[in-house]
């Protein structure tokens, strides 16, 4: 494929993708070696491609070719954070997770990998409130809020969920995670 070929199949997956036309883009993608390619943007929009078609093993092959191209690129390392834990490769999330806490420390993020991480493992409800604590001293968002509330919930601390669910909806009032919370409580 020479770099006409490849700049019109590029501009077909972006098109794809921006329709979410994902299996068809995925075919496209199969067409082109992605050795070959520079774009670490590409290379991340293929891998997230492939991730969302399930084809993981690709996916990791992908990203990690822009992983190579950009190593201190935090949305990559914590898509391979993801990924690892995705296919339950355990001891390879967590040293994805180092590195992205290495290359981003104050990005709040960390505490999603580590709740997800803490999640696929089945570690103790006790260990994933902790973590979603942290997170909310630092970042409040609806769905790690609810998140919260649920797990306060699963664990018999019924007043501390419902403060929960009333801060939810008191910040955010209207949405997905907000009817979730009133439900809930």
């Amino acid at each position: 494929m020479d770099k006409y070929e490849y700049k019109v199949s590029a501009e077909e997956i972006k098109n794809l993708v921006a329709s979410k036309q994902y299996v068809e883009a995925m075919k496209i993608a199969d067409t082109i070696d992605w050795n070959r390619v520079k774009s670490v943007m590409m290379l991340t929009v293929v891998s997230d491609i492939y991730k969302i078609n399930r084809r993981y093993e690709d996916s990791k092959a992908v990203l990690l070719l822009a992983y190579e191209r950009h190593p201190a690129g935090r949305t990559i390392v914590y898509s391979l954070c993801e990924l690892a834990i995705k296919m339950e490769e355990f001891v390879q999330a967590v040293e994805y997770l180092k590195d992205f806490t290495q290359i981003a420390p104050k990005d709040t993020s960390k505490y999603i990998l580590m709740y997800k991480l803490y999640e696929a493992q089945n570690v103790r409800l006790e260990d994933r409130i902790s973590v979603l604590e942290e997170f909310k001293k630092r970042d409040y968002r609806e769905k790690w809020a609810y998140e919260l509330a649920y797990l306060y919930h699963r664990i018999g601390l019924g007043t501390k969920c419902v403060e929960e669910c009333d801060e939810l909806i008191l910040w955010f009032g209207e949405g997905k995670y907000v009817l979730k919370a009133m439900e809930l409580k």
